[in-house]
């Protein structure tokens, strides 16, 4: 048995703790208290500890005593979160789908001789071994991952429902889409190139461009031709396009005035008007 410490309880995070929890002590550190509360209520023997990891001390004490580490944070502090733990010399496994490159922190990696093994979900993650594999067999000219979780019973109008953060999901929908073509990187807007793809048991499937590549960019600088795309219920893509166009995904803060908008509230203040004019 390991002392394994999971930073994160998300949905897919509180997967990795229970399964973990089968065969090893594991600690599981979330800010969330009503996801530490059901890993409680499924597993008594899982060490609980309520933490905000976007502070490094937080990390850095909760990591401690761990043989290993997992990481499952969201995506916008998943860089910051790997870089402390390997500062803390600890051996860690990265799910976090963050926009900036790990492999910068490889050199950093070698000074704390801790082995990160990054880009582990399901894609990047499941893809990547897929590749490996078979890149040891042929030579691979063109590899195109197709992926998506999707509800067994979609309800409109999205037909869609996230199975993992929903911050990512969205990053999923805004963030360039980095593939490779004729053995150049090429940046592409998420959501774009869109076409469908018949499936036995799921029927017609959208795909479109998303930034999963990631780490294979550098890793498999031989193969000319990679592209990741997040497969949807036909539709779903021009929905999202349209939350985009009209501004629902963007960043930017929005100045709004002290007293909130709320037209009921409206409505009731013309009707007193009204009814006192009378």
């Amino acid at each position: 048995m390991a002392n394994i410490t999971v930073l994160g309880t998300g949905l897919v995070g509180k997967a990795i703790v229970l399964d973990l929890a089968r065969q090893h002590d594991v600690v599981a550190v979330d800010n969330n208290p009503q996801a530490l509360k059901e890993l409680a209520s499924r597993d008594k023997t899982i060490n609980l500890v309520q933490a905000d990891l976007s502070v490094a001390s937080n990390v850095i004490t909760n990591v401690g005593s761990a043989d290993l580490v997992v990481s499952a944070v969201p995506g916008f502090m998943g860089y910051q979160t790997l870089k402390t733990i390997i500062s803390c010399n600890k051996n860690v496994v990265d799910i976090a789908f963050f926009p900036e490159n790990a492999l910068q922190l490889d050199e950093l990696a070698k000074q704390h001789n801790v082995t990160a093994v990054v880009d582990m979900g399901v894609a990047p993650g499941l893809s990547n071994l897929i590749l490996g594999y078979h890149s040891n067999d042929m030579v691979v000219d063109h590899f195109k991952c197709m992926v998506g979780g999707l509800p067994k019973h979609p309800k409109p109008p999205f037909n869609y429902k996230a199975p993992f953060s929903p911050v990512d999901v969205i990053e999923e929908y805004t963030r360039p889409a980095r593939l490779v073509r004729n053995g150049k990187v090429i940046t592409m807007p998420a959501l774009s190139e869109i076409e469908l793809v018949k499936f036995e048991n799921a029927g017609t499937l959208e795909a479109f461009n998303t930034d999963g590549l990631r780490t294979l960019i550098e890793s498999s600088p031989d193969i000319p031709n990679m592209v990741e795309k997040t497969l949807r219920y036909p539709g779903h893509a021009s929905l999202i396009q349209t939350l985009k166009d009209i501004g629902y995904l963007d960043s930017d803060v929005i100045q709004t005035s002290e007293t909130p908008y709320n037209p009921l509230q409206l409505s009731r203040n013309a009707r007193m008007a009204s009814e006192r004019n009378q």
